[in-house]
């Protein structure tokens, strides 16, 4: 691994970055819903606290990728950072709710501008030979940094007060734009290079073109986007919202217990990614879906029925093996559909579906969990989650470019 890496500098400076940024986010995910609930408000507007971070995401994400698109890949990425650091900053010094919310959603402009355009940049420099392998090794490298993130993060909650882990986040999201802008090339193709044929794995110039409404008419993007809404309505409105919440009211677990559960969840998620990245590109993107979707919903109802601290932890355990399986699998399959063509436009379309999910799960949950109490959202989540799995599987099919390959 550490050989490819290093044979691959641009991926090996974007899995740096990655790990910086994730380390950032993930320091907060302990103490955010903590944090909101210290305004006075109920779960619903706490929800709100964390999915006005989604709405501005899900706003930016396509005129992210028109950006990136126009500007280049670099100093879009670059700005997103920067625009982050403001954000955090205002979210550790706002008085007021209303203040706050609006500072979480300028870190939902930053994260857009970042995440897409990095998303894009993998697609760049990736093939569908190697696809799979980049993305669980960017995707692996970032939950390096998001398992680390919420130890530190909860327990500089605990004894410098919840706002210094806004500072701290501020302070690495910075440190993400210095590194940037010192060692990261522009991935831009020329128009000479979305011209040309190619050998590396891509479709020709002319079949691999696609349009933003060809993309909206193939059943297989559509199906993939739903699969990623229900992932990311997972991770904002049950394992960011609820999880942190439902382990500080039914078990009493101090933020930096809860950072430690949340850190489970990162480090199994980790071994997990290196293994199924470099596995898909052997058997397929299709064959990760469902397995993950059905541990991550067996997760939530463990979580539904702990009843002490090492349950919890074998809980989070099982929800890191699934959001493992599931996590590079969804990007290398809309890669594959957009096989180097309009990665900027198709690329950013994608994340705008994984946002929406950011969008309605801490609000929806939030609505469930004030009707009827925890157990209610997460028994909804599963269900939702076990549907669009099962609609993926009989109903997707692999791309013919990944076909192709296999069949060689």
């Amino acid at each position: 691994m550490l050989n490819y890496l290093k044979r691959n500098e641009i991926l090996l400076i974007l899995c740096i970055e990655g790990m910086l940024m994730l380390m950032a986010m993930g320091q907060v995910s302990p103490i955010l819903a903590l944090y909101a609930r210290q305004f006075g408000i109920n779960m619903a507007m706490v929800g709100l606290i964390i999915t006005s971070f989604a709405i501005a995401s899900a706003v930016m994400d396509i005129p992210a990728g028109r950006i990136a698109g126009r500007l280049g890949r670099r100093p879009t990425l670059i700005a997103g950072c920067l625009v982050l650091t403001v954000g955090s900053v205002g979210c550790a010094v706002a008085p007021s709710y209303w203040l706050f919310l609006a500072c979480r959603f300028v870190q939902g402009i930053g994260y857009a501008l970042y995440t897409t355009t990095a998303m894009i940049m993998l697609a760049d420099i990736s093939t569908v030979h190697n696809r799979g392998n980049n993305m669980g090794l960017y995707m692996g490298s970032t939950w390096i940094g998001f398992g680390l993130g919420p130890v530190t993060g909860g327990y500089i909650g605990q004894y410098f007060g919840l706002p210094a882990v806004f500072f701290v986040y501020a302070f690495f999201c910075l440190v993400a734009a210095i590194w940037a802008y010192l060692r990261l090339p522009e991935t831009r193709p020329s128009p000479d290079d979305q011209a040309s044929n190619n050998t590396d794995g891509r479709l020709p110039a002319a079949e691999a073109s696609i349009s933003i409404k060809d993309l909206l008419h193939n059943p297989n993007f559509i199906l993939i986007c739903i699969v990623s809404f229900c992932i990311f309505f997972t991770n904002n409105g049950s394992r960011y919202q609820l999880l942190p919440l439902l382990s500080h009211d039914r078990l009493g677990l101090t933020p930096g217990e809860i950072g430690v559960a949340v850190s489970v969840i990162a480090a199994v998620n980790i071994v997990v990614l290196l293994i199924i990245g470099r596995l898909s590109d052997k058997v397929g993107r299709k064959p990760m879906v469902l397995p993950g979707c059905v541990l991550m919903a067996a997760s939530l109802v463990m979580w539904m029925l702990s009843a002490s601290y090492w349950f919890m932890l074998l809980s989070c355990a099982v929800f890191g093996i699934g959001i493992g399986i599931t996590g590079p699998t969804p990007a290398a399959y809309v890669a594959d559909i957009l096989s180097g063509q309009n990665s900027a436009g198709g690329m950013s379309l994608f994340r705008a579906a994984c946002d929406l999910g950011f969008v309605v799960g801490p609000v929806f949950q939030g609505w469930l969990a004030d009707l009827n109490g925890y157990n209610l959202p997460l028994i909804f989540n599963a269900a939702l989650l076990l549907i669009a799995a099962l609609v993926f599987q009989i109903v997707a099919r692999e791309h013919p470019s990944f076909v192709a390959r296999k069949g060689k």
